[in-house]
């Protein structure tokens, strides 16, 4: 059992995860779903994909060995059942674990669940407390409902790909998905943990509606707001967090690697340009363009003249607000990330002991800990299905019909 970066120590009182005892039918196999589950799964949360029994891709049976666990980031705390939704005795199966569920959580375009007949209106019949949560690319109404997209697609209709890259070039894609990641499977897990809190108020679940092109445009609020109060039509690279500034940008340095400075407030800009030795451009820091063009060419030029880890070392004496540019193999190594857990060693009862990123929050009085580990579809098959008083027999009865693996 893993905690906060400690194992539990005997004698300490062993205290429960914050969701623990909450129960979620995880029908999101892929994209944001297995995210908004690993953040719930990582609270305490009995976590049960439900997939098809021989789910296939184009490429043929999708298997999810250890090999491929960095893909599917929802494999810790969660169990895996393998149950034909499109028979009548899967859909049995289905409702029986309704009946001992607080939330839903689906991915389908709109429409499919309530042709399955495990839609939101067919559920809360079963169980009116439910929470049911569905990720779409558009949401489920609106002229874009039936459109078929991705990530990428999403974060250019949301304005977040029109400003992400250098000014005059075109558009970069982000390091992440982040309509899917950030957007989507976080705005799940919020809008689900929201209804959950309803929920002891008024004993009803709800429907969660999450449109991960909305959940875009609400990153990107701040920006289009001012726009719409009146402001100019931003452009990529030309305001002050997508390179505008100089003192708000990314360098190289000697070593080709490179160096973030982010002296927003005068203060931190005025302690750069001392660390620097140009006292000179305290006073310019918004100065006009060709002011800002010498500043820029001075810090291009005086960032090469020393290594990356040199210039963190002599900007951090004081309060400069710089950080390295870090590769994978550097962050997973980072002394402060895996103080905080956030890149840990976990206990694997197969593989021993693994890394891998930690929860994206960390609760004082209720641990993050790993219950199960899931290697493959319907591991947990058996177990769930245990769970809902079905004995060996009928159990064999149905795997020998191909409505369970």
């Amino acid at each position: 059992m893993e905690t906060n970066g400690a194992e539990s120590q005997p004698g300490r009182e062993e205290k429960s995860a914050a969701l623990a005892g909450i129960r979620v039918l995880d029908m999101a196999l892929f994209g944001p779903g297995p995210f908004c589950a690993r953040i719930l799964g990582d609270l305490g949360t009995d976590i049960i994909k439900i997939h098809e029994p021989h789910l296939e891709s184009r490429g043929g049976p999708i298997k999810l060995q250890f090999p491929d666990l960095p893909k599917f980031p929802g494999l810790r705390n969660c169990r895996f059942a393998g149950i034909n939704l499109k028979a009548e005795a899967g859909l049995e199966i289905f409702y029986e674990l309704v009946k001992t569920a607080d939330v839903i959580v689906e991915s389908f375009r709109p429409g499919v669940t309530h042709r399955l007949g495990i839609g939101y209106e067919t559920v809360r019949k079963i169980n009116p407390a439910i929470v049911y949560a569905s990720i779409t690319g558009f949401g489920q109404d609106g002229p874009y409902r039936d459109v078929a997209g991705h990530d990428i697609n999403y974060i250019s209709i949301g304005g977040l790909l029109d400003m992400t890259g250098n000014a005059g070039g075109a558009p970069a894609l982000p390091g992440t998905l982040v309509a899917d990641f950030a957007a989507g499977g976080m705005s799940a897990a919020i809008g689900i943990l929201a209804a959950l809190a309803s929920r002891q108020r008024t004993g009803l679940g709800q429907f969660v509606d999450v449109s991960m092109t909305d959940a875009v445009v609400g990153l990107m609020g701040e920006w289009i707001n001012e726009y719409l109060y009146g402001g100019p039509l931003p452009k990529r690279g030309e305001t002050m967090f997508t390179g505008q500034w100089p003192w708000y940008n990314v360098y190289e340095t000697k070593d080709g690697k490179y160096i973030s400075i982010g002296a927003v407030e005068p203060w931190f800009y005025a302690n750069l340009c001392q660390l620097l030795g140009r006292e000179d451009f305290i006073e310019h820091q918004y100065a006009g363009n060709n002011k800002q063009a010498q500043i820029f060419e001075f810090f291009k030029q005086t960032f090469l003249t020393k290594t990356r880890d040199e210039w963190v070392k002599l900007l951090r004496q004081k309060d400069t607000c710089v950080a390295p540019v870090y590769s994978f193999d550097e962050l997973v190594s980072d002394p402060h990330l895996i103080h905080r857990g956030t890149i840990r060693e976990m206990p694997h009862p197969i593989l021993g002991h693994t890394r891998q990123v930690g929860p994206l929050v960390k609760l004082s009085d209720s641990p993050f800990r790993v219950a199960n580990w899931a290697s493959q579809l319907g591991q947990h098959t058996e177990e769930v299905l245990h769970s809902i008083g079905y004995d060996a027999t009928r159990i064999s009865v149905l795997r020998k019909a191909g409505i369970i693996n």
